[in-house]
């Protein structure tokens, strides 16, 4: 059977992550998504439109490529035709920009009142920040992630070294158009959605980084931060990283270390030292942590494995993919490209028993399939050359 998004047909205006992940994510699982751009490509093609270069290819796989000037004067007219038919569109310039291209939210409502319209961007519609550029660094200094990354084992803050917030964006985007959508299939209609990387994030970074910050009126609310409880650690041979949060794991790690005299030892097999005694905490953790380090990597991570303390070796990326529980799920899979020779990616990564997900092996370049996608949307070969014709599409 099926992706369980079949039959549903997006339009997609969005560039870099945080809108074409959350596409491709609904493209696996069976949409047909138009992925529209201007004649030179999007951005991360970085002015190359027939760029596949690795961060635009693992976020549009699964596209058809349509090229469109939007600053062509008729260009939003064959867009907002295009959207009759469509059940999605998605954009992410900044705010105003889509009303000034004619395809904001009223003139394609106007075209097709049951449509969902996401339109996402840094900081929101108005404010302070609404019309400032938004970068995922940008979006994590001022959500408290970056200050948040100190611990008592790395006091400084650092950044997180990957897209964080454009991704909590695309995958919050991802659920915010299927509930939309279904809720459209219940009778609600078309709706607008408005998503800030910044809401996103904030909202994804809450749980548990801002946990002490949940209940404003209690002064003695003590932050329950999982970075103060990771702990990344030399062995003889490399790193690993390990996680004690409970009464059992303390007392596991002791007898991982074969230091049976700290069980019988109430200053230190007491996990609620943790939360109420800093100082101690850190002592603790920094004598663990120096006996950890006379054993090999393997050793250690076989005796807390047998100790079911969470732990795992610190692999580099390499080591990452021939990871032994990767290859058993078979969470990367590899396919033959035309131009790109062999492409590794990883599956969808949720299995859905009756629906499932689909990889599309394909990743267009700039304006790829435009001919193909507008011959379905009914212009017929002569129609498509008066419109290149005019500059409108490449």
């Amino acid at each position: 059977m099926a992706g369980p998004l079949t039959g549903i047909r997006i339009l997609d205006l969005s560039q870099v992550v945080a809108g074409p992940l959350a596409t491709m994510m609904l493209a696996e699982q069976g949409a047909d998504v138009f992925k529209v751009e201007a004649p030179g490509g999007e951005t991360v093609r970085l002015g190359n439109p027939e760029s596949l270069v690795g961060l635009f290819a693992n976020n549009n796989r699964g596209k058809r490529c349509v090229s469109v000037d939007l600053g062509m004067e008729g260009a939003s007219a064959l867009l907002l035709d295009m959207a009759k038919t469509c059940d999605v569109f998605v954009e992410n310039f900044r705010p105003g920009v889509a009303d000034r291209l004619g395809v904001g939210y009223d003139e394609v409502r106007a075209a097709n009142p049951n449509i969902i319209y996401c339109s996402i961007n840094g900081f929101g519609n108005d404010g302070p920040y609404a019309n400032r550029p938004a970068l995922d660094p940008v979006i994590q200094a001022l959500t408290g992630m970056i200050a948040g990354q100190a611990s008592m084992s790395l006091p400084f803050p650092d950044l997180i070294r990957t897209l964080v917030a454009d991704k909590a964006t695309a995958y919050t985007a991802a659920q915010a158009i299927t509930a939309a959508l279904f809720a459209r299939d219940r009778g609600a209609g078309g709706q607008r959605l408005d998503l800030a990387m910044l809401d996103a994030t904030m909202a994804y970074y809450w749980p548990d980084g801002m946990s002490d910050k949940t209940h404003p009126d209690d002064p003695t609310a003590a932050p329950l931060r999982a970075c103060d409880l990771y702990q990344l650690v030399d062995t003889i041979d490399g790193k690993i990283v390990y996680f004690i949060a409970t009464q059992k794991q303390l007392e596991g790690i002791w007898r991982v270390l074969d230091k049976h005299e700290y069980l019988e030892d109430p200053e230190y097999n007491d996990i609620r030292m943790f939360g109420s005694d800093p100082a101690k905490a850190i002592a603790a953790s920094m004598m663990i942590n120096e006996f950890i380090g006379s054993f090999t990597t393997a050793e250690i991570v076989d005796r807390m494995a047998i100790n079911e303390i969470p732990c795992a070796p610190v692999l580099d990326r390499d080591e990452a993919i021939l990871g032994a529980q990767v290859a058993h799920n078979k969470t990367l899979v590899e396919w033959d490209h035309p131009t790109l020779g062999r492409v590794r990616q990883p599956r969808p990564a949720v299995h859905f028993s009756a629906t499932p997900s689909l990889i599309r092996t394909f990743i267009g370049t700039t304006g790829e399939h435009t001919d193909e996608v507008l011959a379905e949307f009914g212009h017929d070969a002569e129609s498509i050359a008066r419109l290149r014709d005019r500059s409108l599409i490449a």
